[in-house]
């Protein structure tokens, strides 16, 4: 674990910056601190040109405008582990100047207890400004999410295509994103090509016309989630939306989908709720695990919990199916189901 220390301004900061090169720089942002802004701390850390240098911000409690970092060098983003369970909001009211995210990343990123909100981009441009827009070239690359919550964007996260990057969310929720225009499928998490991509203790919800989860990684878990299918729960904040699958893994790989919670209501686009190789294979490895999940489709059209149109064996064990006319299709496809 690194050690944490503070750079004060001026000569003290040239002093330890020298003397603990191998622990963490924490900058303080607030009102009452050196840094108003997010960005400010972020530009000082990117501009120290000692990769030895890990900088942890911390961000005081509180609503930050239009405050749009990018992040070029490894870094944490957090809350002030003193004030943990307060909110953080970076909010955005006007298009995204970067026309990619609130936070554009091209380095190693760790995020913790941040909230994402109203990122937007003209349609002429994509549609789909993100909370996070990750497009980290670093071989290997990370990008951790923690405790955080995206909501009202068009595009929660975002990531490029990099084989050697891993991305982790961690109990963090995704809600009422995406863009009300048809024309344009935005999802609430989009992995690109990675190595691989793990979603867990998390809250997808009130998704606009794309998926939930949208994953192109090489290796997928989705674990221990509730994952809303155009359907509402007014006790959480989300509304009904139009999402179109719960999970979608368009190129296959190694998948694991474990003890989650997918409800799928009448708005749903599509009905069926996980798709998986639906674009085609492109992974030398395949292998579908679906096990202790519940399905539950409240719609009037029937549902299909799984399509496998490549028919890759799926080890179906300990799932539930409320009201789903098909659990598996091909039916087929199984191979293992308790």
């Amino acid at each position: 674990m690194r050690l944490r220390f503070h750079l004060l301004l001026g000569a003290l900061a040239v002093c330890c910056f020298a003397a603990r090169a191998e622990a963490d720089i924490v900058l303080r942002v607030g009102p009452k601190a050196p840094y108003q802004t997010v960005t400010a701390a972020v530009s000082v850390a990117d501009a120290d040109t000692n990769p030895a240098n890990y900088y942890v911000i911390e961000v005081a409690p509180g609503t930050y405008t239009n405050d749009f970092p990018a992040v070029t060098r490894p870094m944490t983003i957090e809350v002030d582990p003193a004030k943990a369970g307060h909110a953080v909001i970076l909010k955005a009211t006007e298009a995204l100047p970067n026309e990619k995210g609130i936070i554009l990343s091209t380095a190693d990123l760790t995020v913790i207890g941040l909230t994402l909100e109203g990122a937007e981009i003209s349609n002429d441009l994509g549609g789909n400004g993100a909370g996070i827009r990750d497009q980290n070239p670093s071989t290997p690359a990370t990008l951790i999410v923690e405790n955080s919550a995206f909501i009202g964007n068009q595009e929660g996260i975002l990531t490029g295509d990099n084989p050697a990057q891993s991305i982790s969310i961690i109990s963090s929720t995704f809600k009422n994103n995406g863009n009300p225009n048809i024309n344009y499928f935005q999802h609430g998490l989009y992995v690109n090509e990675a190595g691989s991509l793990t979603v867990t203790s998390s809250v997808f919800c009130g998704q606009l016309i794309g998926h939930d989860i949208k994953s192109r990684a090489m290796m997928t878990n989705v674990s221990d989630s509730q994952l809303y299918d155009g359907d509402a729960d007014s006790a959480i904040g989300c509304r009904t939306g139009s999402s179109s699958f719960a999970v979608d893994i368009p190129n296959g790989g190694i998948a694991t989908i474990t003890g989650n919670v997918i409800i799928q209501g009448a708005a749903s686009q599509n009905y069926k709720m996980i798709a998986y190789g639906e674009e085609g294979l492109l992974y030398s490895q395949n292998s579908l695990l679906v096990s202790d999940n519940s399905f539950t489709s409240i719609g009037s059209e029937p549902a299909t919990g799984i399509y496998d149109p490549d028919c890759i064996a799926i080890q179906l064990t300990g799932d539930t199916f409320s009201n789903i006319a098909t659990p598996v299709d091909p039916a087929s496809c199984v191979v293992l189901d308790d």
